[in-house]
């Protein structure tokens, strides 16, 4: 069995657990490892520290609008904000349809130029709610409505959070749309999943050996290379479970978990639950989520199962989304496993509508899986006589798996940070310009009542405000990419969490492969001798004292049998997860991510380069003199 002591450190001793001290140090700026950050988090990475001999300056964080209303005595302003009108919020949810609660900068442009606002005004109030800022919280969005509607009313009104504060009582309703970015001319590549096969058995068994699928003409794997000196066609052996997962990745059922704005009570969030090979959609909580899980740990204990996101008292919108996201990894990864995707209870979980209703009537079984299955002796034959050491040299190996991942992660979100902020020095770049190019005409000495406008200064506008619309398409195209960033780290972390489930799947075999199969063939040797004694004396009531012994021994060695058997499905087990689920996820998860990444940031390089190009073509009639 695979539970001899191991020389290096126990993968508990290696996990990442949160650091214990007040500060929170920055894993990349450490060469050992990642050993006081925690991989279950779900948070956004924190913002690098500078130490006190750090040449770098953090600069200060800027206070949120409602907050400053407060602080300054806006108690009229504090209050709007905190309770706006119905159309406020309606706006909002156009602004955000993921309920993330945060909206970015140029989203907001494009509704303040909805708003038929002047440049300057524009500009004035980006520069009050969206300093220094990449993405605008729900109270800086309802400020910048009720500046738009301020600005609406009065063209002459004084822009400042006192003046909004003097007005909030008569604010009229604004006059803005909500606007979608313009698809871009090339978008980003995606990979496509082609039609899934003819015919897929829905009451495959992971020990079969039979073929999976009654169709093996549409699987197109190429059994040579690819053509980039990479094989395709990796040589299992004679392994149908793997031979049944080839191609795995074309088949793949896709959940997506949504936040549901509406909370049951004061605190309880909601989540939709919806599958594109399912028919409804479903609504969850949390604790449902939390029983699916234990119900399949304890079916399931020597299969990958990743790990739930934690849970929060009083979560703010930022985790309530990673935990979304976390969640919907789960349940990707359960409802694609090969053999948990036909288990009954996750069955249940994602088609019952009354869920709740259904847990108090029905109690589920949690017998564990190896009660109910058994090998057939050519089953028992391909388990590997080297799978102890196969095991080893994986565990041995996925801790630096793990933290290798763990730093991408953490490199993948200061990069959609730092695209975030560009998008918004973009749109900020593109509202100066107009303000520019709308004032400096105005400006011009020749631009007086009476006289005629100078022909230079009002081409040079023009030419300045061409320049701010291609900062506008440039905020735009950069805003585009943020997502396909954001799914690229959602990649990562899927790839992260599929060895972390390997790490926890050998701390449970560790912990509950273990039987006393030793004990009961001791006691058993003990009985025989017993019963040879009583034979032997021969003494009254020697024949019921030898029958109770030999029951004693039947029912041993049934325990005894049935433990050896389990001990034999436990390895099977564990060379399945090993040679099926972790070789062919691993693979094909890594290949797909960074195919995708690649050929987003690609298309994104193209449509940026483009995006100059035209620009440069527009000014080359911008005047010169």
């Amino acid at each position: 069995m695979f539970n001899t002591s191991r020389a290096s450190s126990s993968l508990m001793a290696s996990s990442f657990v949160n650091s214990t001290d007040g500060g929170f140090a920055d894993p990349l700026a450490r060469p050992g490892g990642f050993s006081e950050v925690d991989p279950w988090s779900e948070s956004a990475t924190p913002t690098r520290i500078a130490s006190p001999g750090s040449a770098i300056a953090v600069a200060p964080a800027v206070p949120d609008v409602g907050k400053a209303a407060t602080t300054n005595g806006f108690s009229a302003l504090d209050a709007f904000i905190e309770d706006p009108p119905m159309m406020y919020i309606s706006v909002m949810e156009q602004l955000d349809p993921s309920h993330s609660g945060e909206v970015s900068l140029p989203a907001i442009q494009r509704m303040l130029a909805t708003a038929g606002l002047p440049a300057s005004t524009v500009e004035k109030i980006v520069h009050i709610t969206g300093k220094d800022k990449s993405l605008l919280k729900r109270k800086d969005v309802f400020t910048t409505l009720a500046f738009i509607a301020l600005a609406q009313s009065n063209a002459d009104a004084d822009l400042t959070l006192v003046a909004l504060d003097a007005a909030v009582g008569s604010l009229p309703r604004p006059r803005v749309e909500v606007q979608q970015p313009p698809s871009s001319a090339e978008p980003a590549a995606s990979p496509v999943r082609p039609p899934p096969p003819a015919h897929v058995s829905s009451t495959f068994s992971p020990w079969d050996t039979a073929p999976r699928y009654a169709a093996p003409g549409t699987d197109t794997y190429n059994t040579e290379t690819n053509g980039h000196g990479y094989s395709s066609n990796p040589t299992n052996g004679a392994n149908p479970d793997a031979e049944a997962e080839r191609g795995y990745w074309r088949r793949l059922e896709t959940v997506e978990v949504g936040l549901v704005s509406e909370k049951e009570g004061w605190f309880l969030q909601k989540y939709r639950v919806v599958s594109d090979k399912r028919p409804d959609a479903l609504s969850r909580r949390y604790s449902d989520f939390v029983w699916l899980h234990h119900t399949l740990l304890q079916r399931y204990p020597f299969r990958l199962l990743p790990v739930l996101p934690p849970k929060r008292l009083n979560p703010d919108v930022v985790f309530l989304e990673q935990r979304r996201k976390g969640l919907q990894r789960f349940l990707n990864a359960v409802v694609n496993h090969p053999v948990i995707r036909d288990d009954g209870a996750l069955n249940v979980f994602m088609t019952e509508l009354n869920f709740e209703a259904w847990r108090k009537r029905v109690k589920v079984s949690t017998e564990e899986e190896s009660a109910s299955k058994r090998l057939t002796p050519a089953q028992e034959m391909s388990i590997p006589g080297d799978l102890d050491a196969k095991l080893q040299v994986l565990h041995d190996r996925i801790p630096g798996l793990i933290s290798s991942y763990q730093k991408m992660v953490t490199l993948a979100e200061r990069e959609l940070q730092r695209l975030h902020m560009s998008a918004a020095e973009a749109t900020r770049f593109a509202v100066s310009l107009q303000a520019v190019a709308e004032d400096m005409p105005g400006a011009c000495h020749r631009c007086v009542p009476g006289g005629k406008c100078c022909d230079l200064c009002q081409g040079t506008g023009r030419g300045l405000g061409a320049v701010g619309d291609g900062w506008s398409r440039l905020a735009e195209q950069r805003e585009r990419e943020t997502e396909m960033v954001a799914n690229a780290i959602e990649a990562l972390k899927s790839q992260r969490d599929l060895y972390i489930a390997f790490r926890d799947l050998f701390v449970r075999h560790e912990r509950l492969s273990r039987d006393n199969v030793d004990a009961l063939r001791k006691n058993v040797e003990w009985r025989q001798g017993k019963i040879e004694g009583l034979r032997s004396a021969q003494k009254p009531g020697w024949e019921e004292e030898v029958h109770k012994h030999v029951s004693a021994i039947e029912q041993d060695n049934s325990t005894i049998s049935n433990l050896l058997a389990r001990r034999v499905f436990i390895r099977a087990c564990m060379w399945h997860e090993l040679a099926v689920v972790l070789h062919s996820r691993q693979a094909a998860q890594a290949t797909l991510g960074w195919r995708a990444w690649v050929a987003g940031e690609a298309a994104a390089a193209s449509a940026e380069a483009t995006a100059w190009e035209r620009l440069g073509q527009e000014l080359e009639s911008m005047p010169l003199e």
